[in-house]
């Protein structure tokens, strides 16, 4: 019972944050290169996300906070997660209780 309570535990699936849904968790969006050519810098901008261009693409100067758990997920919050292909949801099965019949 145990390994069949592991085994549904441990198949946990990514999911993308979708705009009006309520967010399971904090999102954090991490510093770094995002891979991002720097046409599309208007887009961090508003959302007050701090840029830099480095090496011909856009990147994240520090770590950025951007949901918080409960809140609701915009748009523009969804579409940048999806942009640097970030999918911080997980979906599957809660197991409560396993019951062995003797």
């Amino acid at each position: 019972l145990v390994d069949l309570r592991k085994t549904i535990v441990s198949n946990l699936v990514g999911a993308a944050a979708k705009a009006g849904g309520r967010a399971p968790c904090d999102v954090w969006v991490p510093k770094g290169p995002t891979g991002m050519d720097p046409t599309q810098t208007s887009f961090f901008q508003a959302l007050n996300i701090a840029t830099m261009i480095s090496r011909g693409q856009i990147e994240i100067k520090q770590d950025v906070h951007l949901i918080t758990e409960g809140e609701r997920v915009g748009a523009s919050e969804a579409a940048l997660l999806q942009k640097l292909n970030i999918r911080p949801f997980k979906y599957g099965l809660k197991v409560l209780w396993v019951y062995e019949d003797d």
